[in-house]
């Protein structure tokens, strides 16, 4: 059982948790997951970690709260506890060497583009970030991207909060402008990962994203996760998350990302947290 030491609401839709988990902190990097169980008979899902402390022995998590499992997860409170939280997963972000790097986040993928952005400032890398969400409400991480960074960029859909537009806008922008970048790190939905591929592509730029297909087991048996990459097999839980974005075939991962978007529904309206709220 790992307990929960802290626990806050983001946004309407977003959580954080700190959660206790010693052995994992020792190891975790940037770029890695673990796979939770909020109960014994849980789902296993997927996360990826958004900071960690190896002296605190801490693991923190940021999770949108979309589903059954997310919603049973974000049933818990501070000094409740999880029932599996295992990892470190995945292979971690390789940022040794980069000496200018963009790092794209769009929505809750933000949480996933924070510690890789912390880690590459920590490491003397000039780091640019390009964020973008729908509207302010949904904004996350403004002062720790600020810290990070020593160049931020907001995005809204609908101009609410920092630059109308996306986010593709202001990479084209920053390029246009003369930065050079060793790389770009693109992190979120996969049509914005496949658009930010597309931009820097024409300006051949190294672009790399992070994956979350369906995932089950963690360890590449299921089979569940895989990806064509180059025009071969691979699996996000061992082979990525990250992967060279201009060899991902988006197309078919957003195609199978949506395989079970009918089920899910269902579960959701037939979940008994969901009922209990309703009543």
């Amino acid at each position: 059982m790992f307990k929960i030491l802290e626990k806050t609401a983001l946004n309407p839709t977003v959580t954080k948790m700190v959660v206790e988990a010693p052995l994992i902190a020792r190891k975790a990097e940037p770029g890695q997951f673990i796979i939770f169980r909020a109960t014994e008979d849980g789902e296993r899902v997927p996360l990826t970690i958004a900071d960690f402390d190896r002296e605190k022995g801490t693991v923190t998590i940021i999770f949108q709260i979309v589903g059954e499992a997310t919603m049973e997860l974000n049933s818990l409170n501070q000094g409740d506890s999880i029932h599996d939280f295992v990892g470190p997963l995945g292979v971690p972000s390789h940022v040794d060497g980069l000496k200018k790097v963009c790092v794209v986040g769009g929505g809750v993928g933000c949480a996933i583009a924070y510690p890789i952005a912390k880690k590459l400032h920590a490491l003397g890398c000039e780091v640019h970030s390009v964020v973008g969400f729908r509207n302010k409400d949904l904004l996350i991480l403004e002062d720790e991207f600020n810290a990070a960074s020593d160049k931020l960029v907001i995005m809204t859909d609908d101009g609410s909060y920092g630059e109308k537009g996306l986010v593709t806008a202001a990479l084209e922008k920053l390029i246009e402008e003369g930065n050079e970048y060793d790389e770009v790190i693109a992190i979120g939905p996969l049509v914005m990962m496949k658009f930010v591929c597309a931009v820097t592509k024409k300006h051949n730029i190294k672009t790399v994203v992070s994956m979350n297909p369906i995932m089950i087991d963690g360890t590449g048996m299921c089979g569940g996760c895989r990806l064509t990459v180059g025009g071969e097999t691979k699996f996000a839980c061992v082979d990525g998350p990250d992967f060279d974005g201009h060899q991902v075939d988006f197309d078919e991962a957003m195609s199978r990302g949506a395989m079970y978007r009918d089920f899910e529904q269902h579960a959701r309206e037939n979940c008994n947290l969901l009922n209990k709220e309703v009543k």
